[in-house]
């Protein structure tokens, strides 16, 4: 099998050295590459891993790490490869920005009509009192992944803060049929810390399973997708 992992976040350039990213970590996505080697080894001939800048990744043969900066970034090497090669499986993931920067200027120029008085790829001066910072939605990534390759099984990811469970699978199965998932991970912030991670992943049946931490998640996931 050949996988396509997704992990971390992205990063929106403001500037050269400015950036709007989040807090992903990418340990999910770094935990999933792990189970893939560590209990399905004998089936995998390459795991391409696409990261955020600061996020770790799988140090391993099978193992092809694609630093990724923005969302577009992200959008074209996802196409690259699945237009490339045969992926039989994208677990997708990374935390992926909803807007990225349109435009950065002043509440001044923008009151007058003006034009932007700043250039996106040199550093902005840090001595503006009216900077503003426009933004515009990013494009859906797993929206396009069974779009370019139809028959490659995919895993979405959903989390959401404090609901009540049927509404998280609800919303889990909105994602699923919106992209064409195999499989997608629902998981609630509230149930997420001090060594937990609850998590349900939801099988188009409208089954699932239950985990209670990151392992088990990293684990299952693999599992289901080399059944």
């Amino acid at each position: 099998m050949k996988i396509l992992i997704t992990a971390g976040g992205t990063s929106e350039p403001i500037d050269d050295v400015r950036k709007i990213t989040n807090t992903s970590t990418g340990s999910l996505g770094l935990a999933i590459g792990n189970a893939f080697l560590e209990n399905h080894r004998d089936v995998i001939e390459k795991i391409y891993y696409l990261h955020g800048e600061k996020a770790a990744y799988p140090v391993d043969e099978l193992v092809t790490p694609v630093k990724i900066g923005g969302t577009m970034d992200l959008l074209w090497e996802m196409e690259r490869i699945l237009e490339s090669e045969k992926i039989d499986a994208v677990v997708h993931a990374m935390a992926v920005s909803d807007y990225m920067v349109d435009e950065v200027t002043t509440k001044r120029a923008l009151l007058n009509g003006e034009r932007s008085p700043f250039v996106s790829d040199t550093k902005i001066s840090s001595k503006i009192d009216d900077l503003v910072i426009c933004l515009t939605r990013t494009p859906k990534v797993i929206n396009t992944i069974k779009k370019i390759s139809p028959d490659t099984r995919l895993v979405g990811f959903k989390l959401l803060s404090s609901v009540p469970h049927e509404e998280l699978m609800r919303v889990a199965q909105g994602v699923m049929d919106a992209n064409d998932c195999e499989f997608v991970l629902a998981n609630d912030l509230s149930e997420i810390g001090d060594g937990k991670h609850k998590g349900y992943l939801l099988h188009r049946d409208g089954s699932y399973d239950t985990m209670e931490t990151k392992q088990e998640i990293a684990e299952m996931i693999a599992k289901r997708l080399t059944e």
